[in-house]
């Protein structure tokens, strides 16, 4: 469960997601092409590793952050469905992953995700014709964000980096939203990003297990 000082209003500054990827100067072409390509992230990831894995971090019930209930259609903030994964790429961790799910819809327009475990998201939302991907958001993530401190408890080797860029985009499936952030690590500013056309979803495992 999250703590209460990093949903607090006091002590969360809003970061600043914009439709389109700043330039700044540690985000070179590679890094770059990584961040904004379309089609499956994980896919890409696949692609480009010898050996690919998911690790999940966390999985429950959690109070959203200031800058993202809002774009899953709370009215205020309320208790979601939280994941947070690590994705690694030949031991090396690529992305981590922080989705949160409104509640109310979960179990029908999203009945793999409590089954899901270490497999990844990326194998259930593009195979599925019914689910829609609204158009990516953008952010540089500092120090103070509460999504840098939960990475550094999880990696604290990262704790001196100064800035880490994401992405997020809202996910839909009938009258379902998820939030689908994705937190690029410094192993993928030398990874050499795939072609789009890596970017299917083919070979990835898909749930199977209900949501309990």
């Amino acid at each position: 469960m999250r703590g209460k000082g990093e949903g607090g209003a006091a002590r969360v500054r809003r970061c600043g997601w914009t439709r389109t990827l700043a330039h700044d100067a540690a985000i070179g072409g590679n890094l770059r092409r990584w961040i904004t390509g379309e089609g499956s992230l994980t896919a890409r990831l696949v692609a480009s590793s010898s050996r690919f894995r998911v690790c999940r971090l966390s999985q429950g019930m959690e109070t959203p952050l200031l800058d993202e209930w809002h774009a899953i259609g709370l009215a205020a903030p309320r208790p979601v469905i939280a994941r947070d994964v690590l994705l690694v790429c030949d031991n090396t961790p690529a992305i981590y992953a922080h989705s949160i799910v409104h509640p109310l819809y979960a179990r029908r327009d999203w009945p793999f995700l409590g089954g899901l475990g270490d497999r990844p998201l990326g194998g259930a939302l593009f195979v599925d014709p019914r689910v829609r991907r609204e158009p990516f958001e953008f952010a540089r993530l500092l120090p103070h964000h509460p999504l840098m401190r939960r990475l550094q408890r999880a990696l604290p080797e990262l704790a001196h980096w100064p800035m880490l860029p994401a992405r997020r985009s809202v996910f839909r499936r009938g009258k379902g939203a998820m939030l689908v952030t994705e937190v690029f690590l410094p192993d993928l500013i030398e990874r050499k990003a795939p072609p789009a056309e890596a970017g299917s979803a083919a070979g990835l495992p898909m749930p199977e297990r209900p949501l309990r």
